[in-house]
């Protein structure tokens, strides 16, 4: 039996890596267990309950000889905390390519399928969402601020759960418009902006994904280079290059989603659910 502790899996996950191992969900019945698999998260306000559990839960499991995964989904673990649980041979994870850390291989995050909202009455043309938006607002204000205010016919809209009323109000005199309510629904167009770090590492957010798949077309910044593949003919290395896809290829926004969900299940399948369960069904073999 292998128990899985996560506040980001879903049934998909689990119904895809319950073969041939019996998969426990529920830390209450985590008995007698061959394996545990935990999705990390980080010491924050927003996990702190889930934090504690999961803490406790390696305190109780990793000197019983079973094999343990951890999944490091937001490079939250401690260079402190990352050389203890390497001396129980504890196998780390993390969705880099270009790891700063050593210990840790590579798994980016994954999606479930690749179906996507076909619907083209969108009222923006460009939107961006970030619950946490101070940690790229330098990205922010590059790409989406500062193309609102120099291109004043395109409809810009953000999202964020984060924001002073200084901030607000001046990214409105620049056009752009706060929703209260994640905002891919609504776009066009998207840009898959994130801070310096993950540029430099490899780090794709998959935010990126669940855009496509509510049939809004992303758009990358150059910086992202790991990605250009994936993302080929929608690398951005300015505003006036991101403008030509906003305007242009919007248009034929489901085909170019098309075109990057075939890419990646052919070429990207990293990056697919059935990947995800094959690395870490591996780990206990």
């Amino acid at each position: 039996m292998i128990g899985i502790l996560s506040n980001n899996i879903d049934e998909t996950f689990l119904q895809k890596l319950d073969k041939p191992y019996t998969i426990i969900d529920d830390p209450s019945n985590f008995v007698d267990l061959d394996g545990l698999f935990i999705d990390w998260v980080p010491k924050t306000t927003e996990y702190e309950g889930a934090w504690m559990e999961q803490a406790s839960l390696l305190q109780t499991f990793i000197k019983s000889g079973i094999s343990i995964v951890i999944f490091d989904r937001f490079f939250s673990l401690t260079e402190k905390e990352v050389k203890w649980v390497k001396k129980f041979n504890v196998k780390l994870f993390e969705p880099a390519i270009n790891s700063d850390r050593i210990g840790f291989d590579y798994l980016p995050e994954w999606i479930n399928n690749c179906n996507f909202v076909e619907n083209n009455n969108r009222e923006y043309d460009l939107v961006y969402s970030n619950e946490q938006l101070e940690y790229r607002i330098a990205e922010f204000e590059k790409w989406i601020k500062d193309y609102s205010r120099l291109f004043p016919d395109k409809k810009v809209a953000y999202f964020t759960n984060k924001i002073s009323e200084f901030k607000a109000e001046e990214y409105k005199k620049d056009n752009l418009i706060l929703l209260d309510t994640p905002v891919y629904a609504f776009g066009k167009s998207t840009i898959a902006l994130d801070n310096e770090k993950s540029y430099k590492i490899g780090h794709l957010d998959s935010i990126v994904f669940f855009a496509m798949k509510m049939g809004c077309m992303p758009i990358l910044p150059a910086k992202h280079k790991y990605f250009h593949g994936l993302f080929e003919g929608l690398i951005a290395h300015d505003l006036q290059e991101m403008n030509y896809y906003v305007s242009a290829l919007s248009k034929v926004k489901n085909v170019v989603i098309e075109e990057i969900f075939d890419r990646l299940k052919d070429e990207w399948s990293e990056f697919l659910v059935d990947h995800a369960t094959d690395v870490i069904r591996n780990c206990y073999e």
